[in-house]
């Protein structure tokens, strides 16, 4: 699996750390502000560049020194995996990922996702939080959505500067056609790609609430939503919401607001489930990722989650341990040291607890 060692320098609170990591499932222990999703943060640096925490990683050089470095060693379908990360206070990052000693894009190397606290809105929170998701999975198993989105996303932002604006008709129709040209195949490929999804997700939900015995999770479901009325063309709903577009300065129904809903028992999932068990769906499906993958390419995947025991009762957490000690990604869980986890030993025994 990914990473087996990961090594922090000048990065956030620490000044230099080696951690050894599970080459399956890791446990970091520690109390607030030890650092515990500081080293989460810097795994996620290394595969995507990005901090989830900061939109600029200047914020991770440690108070008073003037660069971070971050590098891990590890395996990707048993070839040599070798990541390293640098920023300077004066420069840009400089990120090297190399695969059997061959430099690697960021496409190339295992997918890595994250479980942090925002992700517990996600079931009722914005619709970016879920299309997020979607994407990273999308983009990495089937890299050319990702260039069709972003051609797409530029003729999108030209049409709604036309709106703003108020630029002749004739501009705002150059750009109409190539927004709907462009939507038409991005949408079949989000649709498309939400079918293998669905289909994957919930028959992998279905099978552990089953083995666990989830009632709550019985009859979970997934459900697609456009961003634009599908009784229509695509052509005629833009006819039909030019005038609302003009008035509001944005284009209102396109591939660009594709969403997904859960529900159980036929209603919206947020209506029926406590916030624990909302996370432990949330979880659920992160979970599935794996499996989603590996429809499209032998790709490995590593799953970040963040305070594992926030919101989720004794019963849940011990089920989502259970889940997790037999899952194909490489997992690394962060947890506050507590009572809990004396409660869990049984079900740590599949992990290797790292204390800070």
């Amino acid at each position: 699996m990914p990473i087996d060692s990961l090594y922090l320098e000048k990065f956030r609170l620490f000044d230099s750390k080696k951690i050894d990591l599970s080459p399956e499932r890791s446990l970091i222990v520690g109390k607030n502000g030890s650092g515990k999703t500081s080293i989460l943060e810097a795994v996620e640096i290394l595969f995507s560049g990005k901090s989830f925490r900061s939109s600029n990683t200047l914020d991770c050089i440690k108070h008073s020194d003037s660069f971070f470095k971050i590098a891990a060693l590890g395996k990707s379908n048993e070839i040599d995996l070798r990541l390293e990360t640098s920023k300077s206070s004066e420069g840009r990052i400089s990120t090297k990922r190399s695969l059997g000693g061959k430099r690697i894009k960021s496409s190339e190397a295992p997918l890595i996702q994250a479980v942090l606290g925002k992700h517990l809105r996600m079931v009722e929170g914005e619709p970016e939080l879920r299309r997020d998701f979607v994407n990273r999975l999308m983009f990495h198993v089937k890299p050319e959505t990702s260039t069709l989105n972003n051609t797409y996303n530029k003729a999108l932002q030209q049409r709604n500067r036309s709106l703003r604006k108020k630029l002749p008709i004739e501009q705002l129709n150059n750009w109409t056609e190539q927004v709907l040209e462009l939507g038409m195949k991005l949408s079949k490929e989000q649709y498309d790609f939400f079918k293998v999804l669905k289909e994957v997700s919930i028959d992998y939900i279905l099978n552990e609430t089953e083995e666990n015995n989830i009632e709550f999770l019985k009859n979970v479901n997934l459900h697609f939503i456009s961003g634009w009325d599908t009784s229509k063309t695509m052509r005629k709903c833009f006819q039909d919401s030019l005038p609302k577009d003009m008035a509001l300065g944005y284009t209102t129904q396109g591939p660009h607001r594709q969403d997904f809903v859960f529900s159980v028992d036929k209603k919206k999932a947020a209506a029926n489930l406590s916030r624990g068990q909302v996370k432990l769906l949330i979880i659920l499906v992160f979970l599935s990722s794996y499996d989603v993958i590996n429809r499209f390419s032998k790709r490995e995947s590593l799953l970040l989650i963040d305070d594992i025991g926030s919101e989720v009762d004794e019963d849940n957490l011990k089920i989502l341990f259970n889940i997790i000690s037999k899952d194909k990604n490489q997992v690394i869980l962060t947890a506050i040291d507590g009572s809990f986890l004396d409660q869990m030993n049984e079900n740590l025994k599949q992990f290797k607890r790292i204390n800070l």
